[in-house]
């Protein structure tokens, strides 16, 4: 009852507007093109600008014009039609000889990029309009191209490439001394901390039986892949908006649709990615303590070992980004796609070192999915420094998290209220996909924010001291027949409440808008407790499948995966040419970034993150 009068809430909020028939848009000028990018710039004479165009009527009055002004005042789902993205090849486009059938010429000796505006506007005054350069990204020549294959490496594409060798060396020397050194309790840990067979063993090893209390944490590890999977395929989609595509319409359409609206509600899985971090560092620190006293003089070693464990692959993802990613393709779109998250990489370096990278220059992106890192690490923090506090006392634990997880709820809506932020639903119109939500304060200040994650870090609390209760007094929930009905209609639950999200559009209160954002994430995670507590007690199908034993090594990935595959996915949706999109090329790109991404987290994991953890923990303790 419930999906279907959210469907008919969006089926009514989405089709109230003007529909555009296909011959109306037919007489739009396309919003994308390319010329030929290797074709022209191999050839000596060779020029190619790309930039983007303002479009006004050449003659009044202008009905197509007209249609387009109305096409492009419905932002919240179509892209701006008075806009045009074009690629041009310069010295075949506007040639003497290419202009000859239009009986004109244009003066190639002025600047390429008077040039540039003065071709596309004699190409778009065929059709009524006139073309002003808006932005040039770029007019690049032949010269330019072989000056940049002849380009020596520089001295941080050094530094990245003799890391690379130094881990592989350590890698091969490592498993040598290992098989070498066989059982003996006196082997260096340093040395062999690179042995590869042993790392992996690491990756792939199932623990069967041991502590019950772990054992029953196991759908977890199922959960975890499966969210990543999600937040995998909702990059899948949003990269196509990045780039120059045949039938903009169809992502038009995308963003007024179901699936759509589920895309727009990214976010809340990240939130639920601090949730469980969080629930997984009170939970055994609260097991910890029942073998030795806590206290506040453990958290730089937590920090530590945190540190130990995300800094490696997060510091080799943002390297390469910063040096060697904008050499995995060429084409006329790389340098505005790949190259700014790469020109990003290099100046904000040092801010992911320090795990700030979502504070400064925020608009700024650096491999996107980084921005998770310094916020679950500060909801990390946050988490062990009250559960050594109040580790003793935890009936008030549990009412202090309760009140500041409602606090933090309404500090969020208050904040959006008086920023005036926006959701995400609202926020998920074409033109902000297309540029990932740059300049968007709602985004970058708000949604990527750590402060904003707040209320998933007590909500992860709250769970980790109510399952430790459940275990010290031995209590099944599976024994409570309201629980399990309460929780197989969660996870259904968890879906219909993104589609709640279209109220956040149709309504223009502030108010209101300043609630939804404070509790919407936070229900989200709320759900996703109830779904995970049940997991750990109900020995049900869903029990089941997220306990498959494959889960786990994919599990243990999960660092490597979530950090490689916008690399992986931004490299294969950039192609040359203009292509066409559906459901079937995202899907299809999904499932080659996936694939891709898994095989190359393999040899990542074995010979980065697991030898590296083991090495520094050697090293310093």
């Amino acid at each position: 009852m419930a999906t279907t009068t959210l469907s008919l809430l969006l089926f009514v909020s989405f089709v109230s507007a003007r529909e555009f028939t296909d011959a109306e848009t037919s007489n739009f000028p396309k919003l994308f093109h390319l010329d030929d990018y290797e074709r022209c710039l191999a050839k000596e004479d060779g020029v190619y600008c790309l930039g983007t165009f303002d479009l006004t009527p050449a003659k009044l009055p202008h009905a197509t014009y007209d249609l387009m002004k109305a096409y492009t005042d419905e932002s919240y789902r179509h892209f701006n039609r008075t806009k045009i993205y074009r690629g041009f090849c310069l010295s075949d486009r506007c040639s003497p000889a290419a202009l000859a059938r239009f009986q004109t010429t244009l003066d190639l000796g002025k600047d390429p990029e008077e040039l540039f505006e003065r071709c596309t506007d004699f190409y778009m005054q065929n059709e009524n309009f006139h073309a002003s350069l808006q932005s040039l990204d770029y007019c690049r020549t032949h010269a330019d191209i072989i000056e940049a294959s002849e380009r020596p490496p520089t001295s941080a594409e050094v530094i990245f490439k003799n890391v690379v060798y130094a881990l592989v060396i350590a890698n091969i020397v490592g498993t040598i001394y290992d098989n070498y050194a066989g059982d003996n309790p006196n082997k260096s840990k340093l040395l062999s901390a690179f042995s590869i067979p042993a790392n992996w063993r690491r990756l792939t090893f199932i623990r069967e039986g041991g502590d019950p209390r772990q054992a029953a944490l196991v759908p977890m590890e199922g959960l975890r892949v499966m969210a990543l999977g999600f937040t995998t395929y909702a990059h899948a989609n949003v990269i196509h908006y990045m780039f120059h595509i045949k039938n903009p319409e169809y992502l038009e359409r995308l963003t007024q649709r179901v699936d759509g609206v589920y895309l727009s509600d990214g976010t809340s899985l990240i939130q639920a990615f601090v949730m469980m971090t969080c629930f997984l560092t009170g939970y055994n620190l609260l097991i910890y303590s029942q073998k030795q006293e806590l206290g506040l003089h453990m958290l730089p070693l937590c920090i530590i070992k945190r540190l130990i464990r995300i800094t490696p692959v997060h510091l080799l993802i943002v390297g390469f980004g910063a040096t060697w990613w904008l050499n995995t393709r060429d084409g006329p779109l790389v340098s505005t796609t790949i190259g700014l998250e790469s020109e990003a990489c290099a100046t904000k370096f040092w801010s992911h070192v320090f795990l700030v990278n979502n504070i400064v220059d925020s608009d700024k992106y650096c491999v996107v999915p980084t921005w998770f890192l310094p916020v679950n690490m500060h909801m990390y923090i946050l988490a062990c420094t009250l559960t050594l506090l109040l580790w003793r006392r935890r009936c008030f634990a549990v009412r202090l998290y309760l009140v500041l997880f409602f606090a933090s709820c309404l500090l969020n809506g208050f904040v959006a209220y008086m920023k005036d932020y926006k959701s995400m639903i609202y926020l998920s119109t074409p033109e902000q996909i297309r540029r990932i939500f740059r300049d968007t304060p709602s985004f970058t200040e708000f949604y990527l924010s750590s402060w904003g994650a707040l209320p998933a870090c007590f909500l992860g609390l709250i769970l980790a001291h109510i399952q430790f209760a459940l275990d010290e007094r031995k209590i099944k929930l599976s024994d409570y027949k309201w629980f399990v009905y309460l929780h197989y209609t969660t996870f259904p639950v968890t879906f219909v409440w993104a589609l709640t999200g279209v109220y956040a559009r149709s309504h223009s209160s502030d108010v209101f808008n300043a609630l939804y954002m404070g509790f919407d994430r936070p229900m989200f995670c709320i759900l996703m407790c109830i779904g995970l507590l049940g997991a750990f007690h109900i020995d049900g199908p869903i029990r089941k499948f997220y306990s498959w034993r494959g889960w786990r090594t994919m599990a243990r990935m999960s660092l490597t995966v979530m950090m490689l595959h916008w690399c992986v996915d931004m490299t294969i949706a950039n192609r040359s040419v203009v292509y066409g999109t559906s459901a079937i090329d995202m899907l299809v790109d999904w499932c080659a970034t996936n694939l891709i991404t898994y095989v190359l987290a393999v040899p990542i994991t074995v010979l980065v993150e697991i030898p590296m953890q083991r090495f520094i923990e050697a090293l310093i303790f």
